[in-house]
């Protein structure tokens, strides 16, 4: 029992320590490189005219290629550090300490290549290797402690937000008291906790993005999203009874949000009925499951009209539907 109670609460403390789950998300790695690239140069600008050391230089022609090629490389490091943070983050839970050792080490390789680039490519050099190692280690903290900073920031308050939009829409739930099972969609974490319960007339669609499953639902007459530390496969067959289709590798569908369904050039895409939302396209092995399941919906409709005696029966995807049968 005692060891049950340890356990419990350095999963809390875990959970405590976990970093903004927007700094694990793909196009967030993107721009952190980008975004750590173009701070270092501001950096750098202001920095080497004060340095008696520094070789940075945008304005002399030889500094200025030994500049671009070490800026590089130095990119190239970035890149690999977040495949390798990508890569890993499904193995391993970051939290804050975790993190922070990953940027140290990030910094560490970056100060040794700079130290091996200068006594290379920047002779005659005066001052030891262990100083100028220690002076790059300096510099670098300094110039990504502010970007990577306001990078956690950033994602914290995209996270807040997004919590708070959600504990808004729990609280709209609240006082609709018809509400009842099956109508409600319930999403679990990695960890089979229960993170969201959302009222399938609100759920549009979902989004595979490596991951994280980004969920798109109404409230209040605005389109919000939720990220979920989940896998696509695992929300697919959890919600296979439900009115949620797959119907593209990246995206899931309510089918009962859609307004109707076009055939391009470039295949079949889903037109919701938001404005807001793009067409989601649907790839050809998933097309005969949509179809079936916009055919079980229209059955459960008309079933439903029939038993309360409604004499003008409608199902809302029908045409959309025949129209699919046909160009199958």
């Amino acid at each position: 029992m005692r060891r049950i109670l340890i356990e419990n609460d350095m999963t809390n403390i875990d959970k405590n320590w976990e970093i903004p789950k927007f700094l694990l998300d793909k196009r967030y790695f993107t721009f952190s490189v980008f975004f750590i690239f173009t701070f270092s140069i501001l950096f750098m600008l202001i920095y080497t005219p004060f340095s008696m050391t520094a070789w940075f230089s945008l304005s002399d022609t030889q500094h200025f290629g030994m500049t671009v090629a070490f800026y590089i490389v130095a990119l190239a490091i970035l890149a690999i550090s977040k495949l390798g943070l990508y890569s890993v983050q499904t193995k391993i839970r970051f939290t804050f300490p975790r993190y922070i050792l990953w940027v140290l080490a990030e910094i560490i390789v970056l100060a040794v290549f700079y130290t091996y680039f200068t006594y290379v490519f920047v002779p005659p050099v005066n001052e030891a290797v262990w100083q100028i190692l220690g002076k790059a280690i300096g510099c670098l903290t300094l110039i990504m402690a502010i970007p990577y900073t306001i990078l956690v920031l950033y994602a914290a308050y995209k996270a807040k937000t997004e919590e708070l939009e959600m504990l808004q829409y729990k609280l709209s739930m609240t006082n609709e008291s018809s509400i009842t099972y099956p109508s409600l969609v319930n999403f679990y974490d990695y960890n089979g906790a229960l993170k969201l319960t959302i009222h399938s007339d609100s759920l549009y669609y979902m989004e595979s993005q490596d991951n994280y499953i980004k969920i798109y639902y109404e409230n209040q007459d605005r389109l919000l999203s939720y990220m979920l530390r989940c896998r696509t496969k695992t929300i697919e067959e959890n919600l296979a009874d439900t009115s949620i289709v797959r119907c593209h590798r990246s995206y899931m569908i309510n089918v009962t949000k859609i307004n109707h369904i076009k055939k391009g050039s470039q295949g079949r895409y889903i037109i919701l009925n938001n404005t807001d939302i793009k067409p989601i396209p649907v790839s050809k092995s998933y097309f005969k499951n949509l179809v079936e399941k916009i055919d079980k919906y229209n059955s459960a409709l008309l079933s439903h009209h029939s038993a309360d005696n409604n004499v003008t029966t409608s199902a809302v995807i029908q045409p959309e539907e025949d129209e699919l049968k046909q160009e199958a």
